[in-house]
């Protein structure tokens, strides 16, 4: 006995002498890998959360759930149903997520992903769990995520198999059976006019300098059209919701009848829905404005602007305004006029970037005006003024609607031109100049057509339902561009329409060869819109002259090259000394080159300009 305490003491002091190292304690590993650590999951990993391991250690049933899984997600589902225990309730939602990912069997997998999103939407809307969900627990955004990524799962699914528009459909899942219900739908077209659904999670927009989005819950969609080029409506204006539209779907979950769940498809317009209510709790929805933008986009320009400037016929399919969304009443338009060699998809960077934000979002609609940049100014705006009088007569034929005589244009370069002549009242002066001083229509040998067409081009006064203009990199007085060689050379080229070519040149022949400043057969030169710019043509001399209507407010946007915030200096095509206005009732200088309409100084300015313009418009 006493050989055997003496050995257990010479142990003793042998393991107290060499220090003998505990199997538990803690290792330092730094601040990065405890992060990683709590926010890794199974939605970007092949592996489980730590809490999720954490609660199947806890369970004992770590080596179950590895071994044999199904076994184990019905056993936890069982006592789920006894316990309502919250937390049981999280590891459900990623085990049967994560289990979901790596079944082999389509229907084994869309069993589990509508399981998982069953008990998503039950951890966060449902009360009678022990405990109120925690937005400071890593679970709950984890649920929203699962929530999303499982739904959109059970979306792809029901429209691989055509059942999106299929009533009563039963569903089976880990608690039984889920009835589909029919679909309410609060998008402008019915669901069955539209081509297709795409989920947006699977796709990836390119080229915008940031994306926008909305976190929240539900499967952003693109809802595609019929087509892939935009066509024209009953009014004649370009529809581009009928190439696509953003959607967000959300799977409502609704209280159990006679042990089967009821789940209804719920497609909503992030357009103009920002949040829905959930059991009296306002929940933000998923959006994704980008990739329906990239949608739209992906296909390439209808046109090129440079053939389109110099063949200005090329354009006649592609002319005119374009509505991006359905026309709302209860939202203020913002037009968007493009400059020279241009096309309207030089918005969509502004667009994307204002869209972020819920308040545009909410209250403005984007319209865009094309025309080619090779025609006369003033005829481009005759047109852009004849498109947004058709608007008025199609959407406000008794001129009460508030928003749209609240109406914004946003004009960049030649663009600004045909912007501030609908905000301007030329009176004669025009007129005048073309004529002759003291000279009248009736002097000349004009048919009624011939007069009406000069009187509509020269003679204009402001559209009321225009309140706020804002200029960008506007030639108010021309630039010196326009003197270098290859714009010389450009105007030349530049192919006018047969018919306006010969109205101008039977108009311009009449009354030239009558004063005595032509012969019969002489040339007569018809100006195009590069002809326009130059700083000595009487259109450009003659439009800076005439003030903006009093009653319209309007703001410029110059690009200096050199240094924002400093007066002067140029954009590289128009100087200062050009797109300065004096009376204007904001200017922002930002460091630039001509495209400051694409700039994010520049779309951040004009969201402020919005946003105050709203304010101004709910005061009225």
């Amino acid at each position: 006995m006493r050989k055997i305490i003496c050995l257990l003491l010479i142990s003793a002091a042998v393991m107290l002498v060499s220090g003998c190292r505990s199997d538990l304690g803690v290792n330092h590993t730094g601040m990065e890998a405890w992060v990683i650590n709590r926010s890794e999951n199974s939605l970007s990993t092949d592996h489980l959360s730590r809490n999720t391991i954490d609660f199947l250690l806890r369970e004992g049933l770590y080596a179950a759930f590895n071994d044999e899984p199904v076994e184990t997600l019905e056993t936890l589902s069982e006592e789920l149903k006894n316990t309502k225990h919250r937390k049981l309730l999280a590891a459900l939602i990623e085990l049967t997520y994560f289990h979901a990912k790596h079944c082999s069997d389509r229907e084994d997998a869309v069993f589990y992903y509508l399981s998982a999103c069953v008990y998503a939407y039950e951890y966060l809307f449902k009360d009678d769990f022990e405990g109120a969900p925690s937005p400071y627990e890593p679970e709950f955004l984890f649920a929203c995520r699962y929530y999303n990524y499982s739904a959109a799962a059970v979306f792809r699914y029901l429209k691989d198999k055509n059942l999106l528009l299929t009533h009563n459909v039963n569903m089976p899942f880990l608690n039984g059976f889920i009835n589909l219900r029919p679909s309410r739908n609060f998008l402008p077209r019915k669901l069955g006019e539209y081509k297709t659904f795409e989920i947006c999670y699977e796709y990836n927009p390119y080229g915008f300098y940031s994306l926008t989005r909305q976190s929240g819950l539900g499967v952003p969609l693109i809802a595609t059209g019929g087509s892939d080029k935009v066509a024209r409506d009953k009014n004649g204006f370009l529809d581009v919701s009928n190439v696509a539209y953003p959607a967000t779907v959300f799977l409502r979950f609704k209280t159990p009848e006679k042990g089967k769940l009821t789940m209804e498809m719920d497609y909503y317009d992030p357009l103009n829905t920002y949040a829905i209510k959930i059991h009296e709790r306002e929940v933000p929805l998923e959006v994704d404005i980008s990739s329906y933008l990239g949608w739209i986009l992906k296909s390439g320009p209808a046109y090129s602007p440079i053939h389109a400037m110099m063949d200005t016929s090329i354009m006649d399919k592609f002319k005119g305004l374009y509505l991006m969304t359905p026309y709302n009443p209860d939202k203020i338009p913002v037009v968007f006029v493009h400059g020279v060699l241009s096309y309207p998809r030089t918005w969509v960077q502004t667009m994307n970037n204002l869209l972020q934000d819920p308040q545009i979002r909410k209250h403005y609609q984007f319209w865009l005006f094309a025309y080619p940049s090779g025609n006369p100014v003033l005829y481009s705006a005759m047109n852009l003024r004849r498109d947004l009088l058709n608007a008025q007569k199609a959407f406000d034929p008794k001129h009460k609607n508030r928003k749209f005589n609240n109406m914004v244009i946003v004009g960049h370069s030649m663009g600004g031109l045909l912007t501030k002549i609908m905000v301007q009242n030329s009176g004669n002066a025009l007129l005048k100049t073309y004529l002759g001083t003291g000279k009248t229509l009736e002097d000349y040998n004009l048919t009624d057509e011939q007069k009406n067409f000069v009187k509509e081009v020269l003679v204009y006064k402001r559209l009321s339902f225009i309140d706020m203009v804002i200029f960008i990199s506007v030639p108010h007085r021309g630039s010196e561009m326009t003197r270098w060689w290859v714009a010389e050379l450009a105007a030349k080229l530049v192919n006018i329409p047969g018919k306006l070519a010969n109205d101008i040149y039977n108009i311009q022949k009449k009354i030239l060869v009558r004063t005595g400043l032509k012969k019969e057969n002489d040339p007569i030169h018809i100006s195009t819109g590069v002809d326009n710019l130059d700083p000595d043509n009487k259109v450009i001399k003659i439009t800076s002259q005439i003030p903006i209507d009093k009653h319209v407010v309007y703001h410029s946007i110059i690009g200096n090259i050199d240094k924002a915030g400093v007066p002067g200096g140029t954009d590289g095509i128009v100087p200062y000394t050009s797109s300065h206005l004096d009376g204007a009732a904001s200017e922002l200088i930002i460091k630039s080159d001509h495209s400051a309409h694409e700039k994010p100084a520049a779309i951040k300015e004009i969201r402020r300009l919005l946003l105050d313009h709203l304010k101004k418009v709910e005061r009225k």
